[in-house]
């Protein structure tokens, strides 16, 4: 019984196994759309907090650092 959970598994589509068969392009595939899954939800998480903030810092008269669009306070562009 040293071999389960090693890969031998029930086959392709068998489920978000991480290990044997990750040179299938299917499964690189599949993990690259739950990374930008994950990537979209923290994002998304992040945006409303900072929306909080600005929020709160409108009530409190403190407008400085909350900008008009997205990518406010410390804009990470090039």
């Amino acid at each position: 019984m040293a071999a389960a959970g090693a890969g031998a598994g029930p086959g392709p589509g068998a489920g978000p196994s991480a290990g044997a068969g990750a040179s299938n392009p299917r499964k690189f595939s599949e993990k690259i759309a739950l990374q930008k899954q994950r990537q979209a939800e923290e994002t998304a998480a992040f945006e409303e907090v900072m929306m909080e903030i600005c929020s709160t810092r409108v009530r409190t008269g403190r407008r400085a650092g909350c900008a008009a669009g997205r990518g406010g306070a410390g804009a990470e562009g090039p």
